[in-house]
């Protein structure tokens, strides 16, 4: 598991085949092979988002594709569209844009 700490800030383009969890500033892209990505509640994320499972607690903007699931937690601010067989709304997420469900996306769409 990769953690990115609260005090990192990073532009461009984050890759990884584990688990990543986000404490701090990410814009750009972001994509994921394998694993989840947690964007933590002092997250702040400005990208393109690719991942097979995600957990947002945090700030997020752009377009998010997963393959298995999206899950916005009662802190979550998301703003963008998601792409997802399955999208989990907590009461509480506030979120801005288009969802599209689609059950039958398989990996590297």
């Amino acid at each position: 598991m990769t953690t990115i700490g609260a005090s990192l800030i990073i532009n461009g383009q984050v890759t990884s085949r584990e688990d990543i969890t986000i404490h701090g500033r990410v814009k750009g892209e972001i994509s994921i092979e394998a694993g989840a990505l947690l964007v933590a509640p002092t997250a702040n994320i400005d990208a393109r988002v690719r991942a097979p499972r995600l957990t947002i607690h945090g700030t997020m903007a752009g377009d998010i594709s997963a393959e298995e699931r999206v899950e916005l937690t009662d802190t979550a601010s998301v703003s963008g569209t998601l792409l997802s067989p399955a999208v989990v709304m907590r009461e509480g997420a506030f979120f801005n844009g288009a969802i599209a469900i689609d059950r039958h996306q398989k990996k590297g769409r």
